[in-house]
């Protein structure tokens, strides 16, 4: 098991896309920051992903629609962003909440 959490930081800017290389994660908190623009497609690539924690921060746009193979999630907190579009169907039917 690996994991990173990092909330409650004061973290600002874009969420790197390079975080989409450690690939062993299986816990992801950047919850509670100050993270900005969109959410990067290369967070698919954490297919071990049960916990993706990005709530409370000031995303946009849409949930990248490759998040469609984290079927491993368990839990995906989204809220308090401006997030855009719907929900992935893929992402319900996982029941992920």
């Amino acid at each position: 098991m690996e994991r990173l959490g990092l909330a409650w930081n004061d973290l600002s800017g874009p969420i790197p896309p390079e975080l989409g290389n450690l690939t062993n994660l299986d816990f992801l908190n950047l919850g509670w920051n100050r993270l900005s623009g969109i959410i990067p497609k290369q967070l698919a690539n954490l297919t071990r992903l049960s916990w993706l924690v990005l709530q409370a921060n000031n995303l946009t746009g849409p949930i990248p629609p490759e998040f469609q193979i984290l079927t491993n999630l368990t839990l995906l907190w989204l809220q308090t962003n401006a997030l855009t579009g719907t929900i992935p169907p893929e992402l319900i039917m996982y029941g992920v909440t």
